[in-house]
């Protein structure tokens, strides 16, 4: 059976998470197992660091790794492969996460942040292989 990759892109206001637009878009890519894809994010805030998260069905959300944007480097949390997330900025406002090797376990809802003392939308991204 073919599993594929579907990515939805929404944003969302929850709190005091920060970044993209204050457009509401929603973008679905599909891309088989085994492959790569690469997610963009803008954020529109000054901030130190950049999260990123995965919400799967049924679980507590997940930060995968984050993004220290005075050293640039990216940093995997504990309990994920460090091969696999690589986050970077590619243009001024604009940070990228790469996940290799996809496979069943990736679907979720993955989605950007950053933390500041004022509300604005977030960046999701939805990711479920069928």
């Amino acid at each position: 059976m073919l599993w594929t990759l579907s990515l939805l892109v929404a944003f969302l206001p929850p709190g005091s998470q920060t970044s993209s637009n204050s457009e509401k878009t929603m973008t679905v890519v599909t891309k088989p197992t085994g492959s790569s894809v690469t997610v963009t994010c803008s954020i529109t805030q000054q901030s130190s660091y950049i999260h990123w998260y995965r919400y799967q069905e049924g679980k507590a959300p997940q930060r995968l790794l984050y993004y220290v944007v005075s050293s640039t480097r990216s940093i995997v949390d504990s309990g994920f492969d460090t091969e696999k997330y690589q986050a970077y900025k590619s243009t001024q406002g604009s940070y990228n996460v790469f996940l290799r090797n996809l496979g069943r376990d990736d679907s979720g809802v993955y989605y950007c942040a950053v933390w500041t003392d004022r509300p604005a939308p977030s960046h999701f991204l939805f990711l479920t292989l069928r």
